[in-house]
């Protein structure tokens, strides 16, 4: 990506800043959900360079790489969830949802009375139209 600096230091010191700044607005419940995925962005690339277990050789340190690699796995599956809650908002789609199902019901029960009127409306005209003027 261009926008990003190539030397891998300052791509460390971007990634720490956006999770160092994304945890204190998650932690202050300020966009949660923007937080949560700037911090689930950085911490995926980060999982798969430091943790690397299946390049290790040694079986100490296999098993130290695996664990600290499913706990980062752990972490993210966290931070998907937060970033998929609502805080108890219904979400646009959900609104979007029930506004359709509630325009429906709507329109039935305006269909439903029009048609119970109607006939009524009709003799009522019919008789009207024979009455003398």
């Amino acid at each position: 990506m261009p926008q990003l600096p190539d030397r891998t230091e300052q791509l460390v010191r971007l990634s720490g800043a956006v999770q160092v700044a994304g945890g204190v607005l998650l932690g202050l419940g300020r966009f949660p959900r923007l937080s949560a995925l700037a911090i689930a962005g950085t911490l995926v690339p980060t999982t798969l360079a430091a943790h690397r277990f299946w390049e290790a050789d040694d079986p100490e340190e296999r098993g130290q790489q695996r664990i600290h690699f499913f706990k980062n796995l752990s972490m993210l599956g966290g931070l998907l969830i937060a970033a998929d809650d609502t805080g108890a908002a219904p979400s646009l789609l959900w609104r979007g949802r029930h506004a359709a199902k509630d325009l429906r019901r709507d329109a039935h029960l305006v269909r439903r009375s029009v048609r119970a009127t109607a006939g009524t409306a009709a003799t009522a005209g019919g008789l009207r139209a024979r009455l003398p003027r």
